[in-house]
């Protein structure tokens, strides 16, 4: 279990290299107490990962919201730690400036990350 998490820490890690290599100034991040939330606006692509303490996560959905965006997503069944959601392109990410927020919710919990 804790070779897959490394292996999962370390894809991210490269994953963070790359955005950062693709235009360090359109790349936003940030946390909550169980999500680390990417966002290279540039592309519109975007990065979910769990980082609280439950091994097992049930009815995962995101909402991810702002000027001109709405884009929603869940994950299917019963999923295992460690666990992260690659996003494709999310539409008009690049053209606006306003607040763009990511609300997740999963194990009857929910969260948000909003990046200003």
């Amino acid at each position: 279990m804790k070779l897959i998490k490394m292996a999962c820490m370390t894809c991210c890690i490269v994953l963070a290299s790359l955005l950062s290599a693709c235009g360090a100034d359109n790349i936003l991040h940030g946390k909550s107490d169980h999500w680390d939330v990417s966002l290279q606006r540039s592309t519109g692509s975007f990065n979910i990962v769990y980082i609280g303490e439950e091994t097992k996560l049930k009815d995962i959905e995101y909402d991810i919201s702002g000027t001109n965006i709405k884009y929603q997503g869940k994950a299917s069944n019963e999923q295992e730690v460690p666990f992260h959601i690659s996003g494709p392109i999310i539409s008009n990410a690049d053209k606006t400036k306003d607040p763009i927020t990511f609300r997740i919710s999963w194990n009857d919990q929910s969260e948000s990350v909003t990046f200003e």
